[in-house]
């Protein structure tokens, strides 16, 4: 009897349950009541190839789709989505998946939630490899049935009594007894789950890491010119705004990791998530929390060199100003003497109208030196300190 098997390839992305209306209303109306063009969501669609779409209830709710190619996407409403098909070589199937996702459902999706809060360009730039799941209705891989080169660089080998689990770079394979009643759907989900939540964090650590890095250049100079003051705000600014879009995106992930923990309890899956993949939520989570407290070190970091680089534009600012009033109270101290001497009232000539104008003149020409000096002054950063012999 031949080995069959299914292949999945999914991901997950913060979602709720009006992101799943407004996907379900993409894809069997190929609609949206937001202010898109209606031409392209119409191409979207008719590019999905939808034979069939629908809108169902299990543990969560989710929509179901299956295309003409024989692909069956179910998109849950908490973001996990699944891409699944069955087919006679797995690297094809693979490739078949990748491509009507990277081609037809990402941009569809991505289109349809083009506005409100932005991606932070650190973020959308790096580019996302999903998991792609083998699942085999057998237990036997070393029968012959299967392609060997799919099986190459396994690295990790789990197995219990009815199912086992084989992870290698490229693919996570699930082998199960179809005798059994074992939740092979829900299981391969919620280790998509798991490898799309902890990729997460692990990318949001990394991030952490290369904008700590860029502020610490920034904070450790000593001293920097004042007309450099603005460039260095600048670039600031914008750490902080991707620094504070994605804390927002981390601070959510908790609520979907405790609604899977408690999906898993009531299927009785979190047994099966213990000794085959080896993943217990309580770590997921405290990995969340401790990314979660590097973020917040990281928005007082940044706020504090915002702060000191806010200080040095003021002195700027403060100082342009005293030399204004400088300027300004001597010609006015010396016009009161030039009026307190005259014996008759003043009239307009040409000699005076010269005076005036050379006087403006030189009162504008020496605030421009005042304050190119001050420009290119260098000013101290006084950033707080620690105790390094603590």
């Amino acid at each position: 009897m031949p080995i069959t098997f299914k292949v999945t390839y999914g991901g997950w992305y913060q979602r709720t349950t009006l992101h799943l209306s407004e996907i379900f209303e993409l894809f069997a109306n190929a609609n949206s009541y937001l202010d898109l063009s209606k031409e392209k969501i119409k191409e979207f669609q008719k590019n999905l190839n939808l034979k069939s779409v629908s809108r169902e209830l299990g543990y969560l709710e989710y929509v179901k789709a299956i295309t003409n190619d024989g692909i069956e996407i179910r998109y849950y409403e908490d973001g996990l989505y699944i891409l699944e098909m069955s087919a006679s070589s797995v690297k094809e199937c693979k490739e078949k998946l990748e491509n009507y996702f990277n081609e037809k459902l990402s941009p569809a999706i991505s289109y349809i939630f083009s506005l409100g809060a932005p991606t932070p360009k650190i973020l959308a730039n790096i580019k996302t490899l999903h998991p792609t799941v083998i699942s085999i209705n057998g237990m036997d891989i070393e029968s012959g049935s299967l392609d060997k080169e799919i099986f190459q660089g396994i690295y990790s080998k789990v197995e219990e009594k009815d199912v086992a689990v084989y992870k290698s770079k490229d693919y996570i394979f699930v082998l199960y007894n179809p005798k059994n009643a074992f939740p092979i759907n829900e299981t391969v989900e919620m280790q998509i789950f798991f490898r799309e939540f902890k990729d997460q964090l692990e990318k949001y650590l990394n991030i952490h890491r290369k904008i700590w890095e860029e502020i610490s250049v920034i904070k450790e100079r000593n001293e920097i010119k004042a007309s450099d003051a603005s460039e260095y705000r600048k670039k600031l600014d914008s750490y902080q705004k991707t620094i504070s879009l994605i804390s927002n995106r981390i601070n959510q992930m908790g609520t979907y990791a405790r609604t899977r923990q408690s999906i898993s309890k009531n299927i009785q899956l979190d047994k099966h998530l213990e000794s085959l993949f080896q993943y217990r939520f309580e770590v997921l989570i405290d990995t969340l929390d401790y990314v979660k407290e590097i973020w917040k070190m990281t928005t007082d970091y940044v706020n504090s060199a915002i702060q000191v680089v806010v200080e040095v534009q003021n002195s700027i600012t403060n100082k342009s100003i005293q030399s204004l009033t400088l300027i300004t109270s001597v010609g006015v101290l010396a016009g009161l003497v030039v009026h307190l001497s005259r014996e008759v009232y003043p009239k307009i000539t040409v000699v005076g109208v010269s005076y005036l104008t050379l006087l403006i003149f030189a009162g504008g020409l020496l605030n421009w030196a005042v304050k190119k000096i001050q420009l290119n002054k260098k000013q101290k950063l006084k950033f707080s300190s620690f105790d390094d012999t603590i």
